[in-house]
Order: structure tokens, then sequence, then C-alpha cells
């Protein structure tokens, strides 16, 4: 008899499953982390400079102007990053120097209140020391005059105010007079929602830009001083440096048209990372920066000027390249429409 037929059983194939190549992964999130280090260490770099700057371990001065240069690099960082996007090594070329332009234009107003010209002259003066001459002949037709007050230090929960006034004659011209105060007062300052601090402001000196038409000396007369205040300033006087408001302008506008137009090249201008918003806020920003608080500018006159290019700046750069792609967006539609 023929033997049965026996029942085979046959194994299911195995499933070989690949292991997660985690050197993949590694690489995906280096190449994300990657773009973020330069401006992550200028930040770090820009907080230590604060620290050591504000507890007097360095002087204020270079931490301030090196936290400025870190300050614009990290703004210029983002948008010049679409410069990759741009064919041709002429293209690239030209979007780098273009950088370095928009660095040395923003930064030198700022570098130049931060350290004005050397000191033509400084005198102590009281009200029975007047009328007395500040040798400033020969050192140019516009000069910066800065007033130091030496008032009284306020105890905290109190106020201190002292009033000046003084009469300042250049050569050839009419005499101008130069009336303010200075003061010192601590004000209470909500931080979190029920704890209060108090925050010390003080107002100890002023800048005021004289004409010399004449080239010549000035005269200080007829000084007084009341208040909480020893009857005396200190008067220095330097090169006025800054260039006229004219000039900013121009450079301000210059620097717009070649944002607007790197925008429109690398399409950085459709991203958050927008060349012209970036220009806006620190042209503002550095502009405004030698007008805002105490001529001997210190980390609080940095964040006033950054805010101040945040909230005006900033928009005036996006409308300024939303009417460039605006009008770029027509002349292309009109060449389309006349073929």
């Amino acid at each position: 008899m023929p033997e049965a037929a026996r029942p085979v059983r046959r194994r299911a194939p195995t499933t070989f499953r690949r292991r997660p190549d985690s050197s993949a992964g590694a690489r995906e999130l280096r190449a994300a982390l990657l773009p973020w280090a330069p401006p992550a260490l200028a930040a770090a770099g820009l907080l230590v400079l604060y620290f050591l700057g504000h507890l007097d371990v360095i002087d204020t001065p270079p931490a301030l102007a090196i936290d400025a240069f870190l300050l614009l690099a990290i703004v210029l960082y983002f948008p010049m990053r679409y410069a990759r996007r741009l064919d041709g090594a002429g293209a690239q070329l030209a979007a780098g120097a273009f950088a370095a332009a928009w660095l040395a234009i923003v930064y030198l107003p700022i570098y130049q209140r931060i350290y004005p010209s050397s000191r033509i002259a400084s005198l102590d003066v009281t009200p029975e020391a007047v009328p007395v001459t500040l040798p400033t002949a020969g050192h140019g037709t516009l000069l910066d005059v800065v007033i130091d007050g030496h008032l009284e230090r306020a105890e905290p929960g109190s106020a201190h105010v002292a009033r000046y006034s003084f009469t300042i004659e250049p050569e050839g011209v009419p005499p101008r007079t130069i009336a303010g105060e200075f003061k010192e007062s601590w004000l209470r300052q909500r931080q979190g929602r029920r704890d209060t601090v108090e925050v010390l402001n003080e107002l100890r000196s002023r800048l005021v830009t004289i004409r010399n038409p004449a080239n010549g000396d000035l005269r200080i007369e007829s000084l007084s001083i009341t208040g909480d205040a020893p009857p005396l300033l200190t008067i220095s006087v330097y090169r006025h440096t800054l260039p006229p408001w004219w000039v900013g302008l121009i450079a301000a506008a210059a620097l717009l048209a070649g944002a607007a137009v790197f925008d429109r090249a690398t399409g950085a201008g459709e991203t958050a990372a927008s060349m012209a918003v970036a220009t806006g806020t620190a042209v503002t920003g550095a502009f405004s920066f030698p007008a805002i608080g105490s001529p001997h500018p210190t980390f609080r006159e940095l964040a006033g000027a950054a805010i101040v290019g945040g909230l005006v700046g900033g928009p005036i750069g996006g409308l300024v390249g939303w009417w460039f792609r605006r009008r770029v967006g027509a002349a292309r539609r009109a060449r389309a429409r006349g073929r």
C-alpha cells in the first residue's frame, strides 16, 4: 500500500528589521543646530560682557562697544544666511561687501558716541569763577559741550534735584543760555504680580552741540546752580564727529534700498529673516542711540536704542520691503503684457 502523505510544515519567512541608524539622526540634529551656533555664542559673549561691565569688573565703554557690535552682528546674521541662494561667486561677493558696508555704517554712530573725539578742554566752573574761557580756538566750527553736575546721592525712597543755568558765548555770535536740571530719584517698579523693587533713575550730565562759526574760544558767563548740589559744574568740550542728519538719512535710504534688492534676489523677504526689516531695526536703533539718555552711555541706553529700533525701525523696513516687492511685481506684469 502506498504510504500516506505526510503533512509538511513550512516556516514563515523571517522578517529582518533594520536597526535605526543613530548616526543619521545625529547628523540631522547637528545640521539643525549648527546654524544657531554663531548667534548663540555671540549672545553668550554679550551677556558675559554685560555682567562684567555692570559689576565694574571691566570698564563700561569697551564692554558696551563690543556688546553693541555683537548685537548688530546677530541682527545681520539671520538674513545673510540666505546669501547662499545666490548664483555665482560674483553675486555672493557683492552680498559680502554689502554686509561689511552695512555693519560699518550702522556701527559708526554707536562707536562715536561711546568713544567721542579727544577732549579739547575741561574746566570745573563755579559761580564765583565766571567769566571763564574755554580754549577751543582752531578745533572746528561745531563742538559738543558736555555738562556734568555733582548731585548729592539720594537715599532709597527719596529724590534730589538741582537746577543750573549759564551763558555760553562763541566768538562772533550772540550768547546762548543753557538751562536744565540734574535729578536722581528712586522709583518703585513692579516685578512679577505682587513684588515691587526700587529702581534708581538718574540724570547727571547733558550734551549740547554748539556752533562756533569763528572757530574761536568759548566764554562761560553768569552761572547759577540751585538745589541739592554744590555750586559746581564740570564743563568739557569735544569736537563734534557725528555726521549731519541728512547724511544719516541718505545712508539709511541706501542701506534700505540695498536690503530690498537682497531680499528680492535671495527670497529672504518672504521669511521672518528679512534684510529690510533687519536694516530698518538696526539703522533706527543706531542713529537714535546718541540722542538717548546720558552723554556717558551705559547698557541702559543700548537697551533703549534696541527697543526704539524694534518698535519704529522694524515696521519701516517691512513697509519698504513690501513696497519694493510690489513695484517690481507690477513692472514685471507690465512687461509681460507688453509682449
